[in-house]
């Protein structure tokens, strides 16, 4: 999700012009300008990126949205889980990265 109008508009435009045409696959990193407009979809939070993964991190859900050819994809379901697992006799969490259903 995008919060702050015009600005992360340009910040888009700017990202997407300075990839030409040999886009560089899931390595490209992220634009650092965009990360001051986006915030999660599911939390409304501030997310971290995280070079080494290229992944917008989001630790109160502990979730990561992968980032692709410098274009983060935020959609929930294509989150990955970046907490452990609790072991086989834990409690059994019944909501995933995409949150409780309403």
């Amino acid at each position: 999700m995008l919060r702050g109008g015009r600005g992360a508009v340009a910040a888009l435009r700017r990202a997407a012009g300075s990839r030409g045409a040999g886009g560089q696959g899931r390595g490209q990193a992220l634009e650092p300008s965009l990360l001051r407009f986006l915030v999660c979809p599911l939390s409304k939070r501030p997310l971290r990126y995280d070079e080494s993964t290229n992944e917008l991190i989001n630790e109160e859900l502990g979730i990561a949205y992968p980032v692709i050819d410098g274009i983060p994809n935020m959609i929930p379901e294509a989150a990955r889980t970046t907490r452990k697992k609790p072991p086989a006799g834990g409690s059994k969490e019944t909501s995933g990265p995409a949150g409780p259903q309403q």
